[in-house]
This record gives C-alpha cells, structure tokens and sequence, in this order.
C-alpha cells in the first residue's frame, strides 16, 4: 500500500510558540492593553484631581497621553497591515520556516530547542516590532512620572507590568533588557530632577518637599525599584521559557501523534483489505462448492434409496457416510456463505423493514423437526403480533438459526430449549436458553471466534463446524446491536442478543 499517496499525508510541522501567528496576535493584545492603559490613566488623573489633597499637572499629563494615543494608532494601523501580509502570505505560498533571520531578531526571539527551527522572517519583524513598542512604552511611563512627582510616584511600580510583557513576548536576554531599560529612563528623571536639569513637579503627598534631592531615599528608591524590576525579569521570562518548552513539546508530540495516526490508517486499511480479500475468496469458494455438494449429496440419497437389495451391507455403508460426510460439508459451505455476507459492507446488506415474529416462525418450521429428533422441548415465547422493525432478514435469520442449532445440538435427550422474541423500548431482544452442557468459564472469550469449538462440545459431538456464534457475532455487528452469553458447565448456557429496532 502507498502510504505516502496523498490520503496519508504526514501534516507539516506546525508553527511552534511563540511563531509568527500567535506573536502577532500578542501584539494585538499589547495595544489593546495599551488603549485600556491610557483610558485608565485619564480616570485616574480625574479622580485623583477631586477626590484627593494631591497637586496635578494635568495639561501636561494631557499632552503626553494625547501623543500616546496618537502614537497607539499608529502602531495599529501598522500591526493591521502586518497582519494582513501575514495572512496573504499564509494563503498564497509555503511558510518560510527555513529563512535565516538577523541578529537583532535571533536575540528578541526566544530559544526553542537544538534541532527546533520555526521562526521565519515575519516572526523576526513581529519581534521587532514588538520589542520597540515595549522601549516606548517605558520612554512614555517614565515621562508621566516625570509630570506627576518623579521619583516619589507610587505609581513607579508599572515598570514592572512592561517586563512582564516583555517576558510573554519576547525572550530572556530581551526581558532583562528592558527591565534595564526602565531602570536607566527612571534613574534620568530621577536624577536629572536630582541634577536641576529636570524641574520636578512635587505631588505635595506624604513625601517632603525636598525628599526628591535626599541622594540616600532617592538611591534607595532606585535600588528597590532595579532589584524589583530584575526579579521579576527573572521569575517572568523563567515561567515564560518553561511554558514556551511546554509547547514546543506539544507541538513535537502533535507530529509524532499525527504520523503514528497516519501509519495507523495506513495498517488499518491492510488489515481492511485484507478481511474484505479473505471475505470475498470465502464466499467465492463456498458459491463453488455449494451447488456440487449438493448434487453429490442428491445423488447419493438416490442412490440409497432406490439400489437394489443385492447391494453388500458394506458398499451400502460407505454410500451412507458419503451422503452424510456431503451434508456436513454443504452445512460448512452454507455457514461460510452466511458469515462471509454477515461480515460485510453494511453498504452491501440491505435493511429493510420486517416483522421479527414472522422470521422467527420461518426459522421455527425448520428447527421443530431437529429438536423433536434430538428429544428436545422447544418452548417458544413469541407474541401474535410483534412490531416492524428495520433490519435484514437474512441475518436476522441466520442468527436465530444458528443460536438454536447450537442449544439443540448440546442439549441432551430430554432437556428444554427456550426461545423468546421481544420488541421494547426501541429494541429487539432474542433470547436462548438451554439446560445443556454448558460451556467452561476459560472457553467463553473465544466463542466468537471461527472454527472454534470447546474440549467439552467437541466429546458431546463430534459434528459441528465452529462457525455459528461467529456468524451470530458477525450480525450483531452488522446491526450495531450487542450479545452476552451466560453459561455454567452442567447447568446450560443463555445467549441474549439486542439489536437497534430503528436500523
């Protein structure tokens, strides 16, 4: 079989995180953040200037949202337009997953795994792109402080959110750069306040109002602010580096899982075409031998029956064990006829809709005679009237056949067979009970299995093929109904069957 053809083809390597899809679709998360930032940032301003003995300069916090909010758009009319040549890229040609991408970008992007390539250039450029706006966001918190206290803000904390960010984006080396981008921009407002360079715009809070010019608080403060920033550098891009591993792993298993399902399909259909093969010869074969037996069998009843007296009592006896031998064989040839039809295409078997009760009275005609030959009582619990169901009636018969050839024939002399026939609850149930020779609690699992027959039906009889629970088995499947079986050994055996009244 050609497993490479184009039904089975092994799915390319996906795209690992963060590549250029979902790194583009975090940075559409990062600017509509940074929306939610400066709308939070107005209300603050707002409330702070009513409700709080705290001096504000709010036109030129103003200004610099107004630019923030200008340079926000900006940046989404960029990212529309790099997603869209993205997505036209995508559609139109093979990803570029092999492309060599810069040094700049080789140090923003995180690390995958040795052997593991799944940047392309448009993953370098998202890189980059998003590492600029990460660095004017700092620029941009740096300035609001400076117009809102400086160093004495409270609100100085926020450098830290951006290298969280940084760290979901971006990778390791990449997060301890703009953590340390932050420190530097504080530490210019802070000293360039510190300096004179700066004015410093005094919030008038709890602080002094020289406080801003104390080297030792105003070193403090930079010290807890750089140890807080590189900490969570750390911890963030740690978690982030462990969880981008996580994935890489998920994405390496989704392959491996992808090619095992396509050489499992592949196995499949062999193992498929193999059945249907050996189903087919099956049927070929016993359609060949059926018609032949049972001339020879004919023939040889003839024979019997109307030979002369003359004949030797040993000529007369072999010609019995031919007719017998002939009946047993075209038995087999029918049961391989069933079984291989039972064990076909659904397709190829049609459902119709049928009383069970009146199939159960065909099956019965035939079974009474072989019961009343065995000395068997066969009680039968079949209603008038029994509903219409959608089934196939050939099976179906095939089935009750079988099950009460099987109870007949291992039931001694003087023993009971019951057969009962029931529609209920969108379900038919076919039962059989016997108080035959039961079958070994070891056997029970293999007796749907072809040609198999128990050590203990083997010494009560010699005849039988093996083949009736397979064919009941077989159109049980068919019907999508299930079976079970109850046997003890000495006590008989109980076969119950539902199959789906609806087809």
């Amino acid at each position: 079989m050609d497993v490479g053809n184009k039904q089975h083809q092994i799915p390319e390597t996906p795209t690992a995180l963060p590549a250029t899809e979902v790194l583009i679709g975090r940075i559409g998360w990062l600017i509509r953040l940074r929306w939610v930032a400066v709308g939070g940032v107005l209300i603050f301003v707002e409330a702070v200037r009513r409700l709080l003995p705290i001096q504000l300069f709010p036109s030129r916090l103003y200004t610099v949202l107004g630019i923030l909010t200008l340079y926000n758009l900006t940046v989404w009319l960029v990212f529309v337009r790099l997603r869209r040549v993205r997505t036209d890229a995508v559609g139109s040609s093979r990803r570029d997953t092999g492309a060599v991408v810069g040094g700049l970008a080789r140090f923003l992007l995180p690390r995958v795994p040795p052997g593991v390539n799944y940047y392309d250039r448009p993953a370098a450029r998202a890189a980059v792109f998003a590492s600029c706006q990460i660095g004017l966001d700092l620029v941009f918190l740096a300035a609001l402080l400076h117009f809102a206290g400086g160093i004495e803000n409270p609100l100085r904390v926020f450098f830290v959110f951006h290298v969280i960010v940084a760290s979901i984006l971006l990778s390791r080396r990449a997060t301890y750069a703009h953590a340390t981008l932050g420190l530097l921009l504080l530490s210019a407002v802070a000293l360039g306040e510190f300096s004179g360079v700066l004015p410093h715009y005094s919030l008038q809070s709890h602080w002094r109002p020289d406080a801003y010019l104390d080297p030792h608080l105003v070193g403090t403060q930079l010290f807890l602010l750089g140890v807080t920033l590189y900490v969570s550098a750390y911890l963030a891009s740690s978690i982030a580096a462990r969880l981008r591993r996580r994935e890489v792993d998920v994405v390496v298993l989704s392959r491996h899982l992808a090619e095992k399902a396509v050489h499992l399909e592949a196995a499949y259909a062999e193992v498929s075409a193999g059945e249907k093969a050996k189903s087919q010869y099956m049927r070929k074969v016993a359609h060949e031998l059926r018609e032949p037996l049972g001339t020879i069998k004919t023939a040889l009843g003839v024979v019997l029956e109307f030979a002369p007296g003359a004949m030797a009592n040993r000529t007369r006896d072999l010609i019995r064990r031919a007719h017998h031998r002939a009946g047993e064989l075209a038995e087999v040839t029918q049961e391989l006829l069933s079984l291989s039809r039972a064990r076909g295409s659904r397709a190829t078997v049609e459902h119709t809709t049928l009383d069970p009760g009146e199939v159960s009275r065909l099956v019965l005609d035939e079974m009474r005679p072989r019961a009343a030959d065995a000395g068997v009582v066969l009680t039968v619990q079949i209603g008038e009237k029994q509903k219409e169901i959608m089934g196939d009636p050939e099976g179906l018969a095939d089935l009750m056949d079988n099950l009460l050839s099987n109870a007949i024939r291992y039931t001694p002399r003087n023993g009971t067979v019951t057969f009962s026939v029931q529609v209920a609850h969108g379900k038919l149930a076919i039962e059989v009970k016997d108080t035959g020779i039961g079958i070994p609690q070891e056997d029970l699992p293999r007796i749907y299995e072809e040609f198999f027959r128990s050590k203990t039906a083997r010494e009560y009889s010699p005849d039988g093929s093996g083949l009736g629970m397979a064919i009941v088995k077989a159109v049980v499947d068919q019907h999508q109904g299930t079976i079970s079986v109850e046997s003890s050994p000495g006590h008989g055996t109980r076969v119950r069957v539902e199959l789906p009244a609806a087809g």
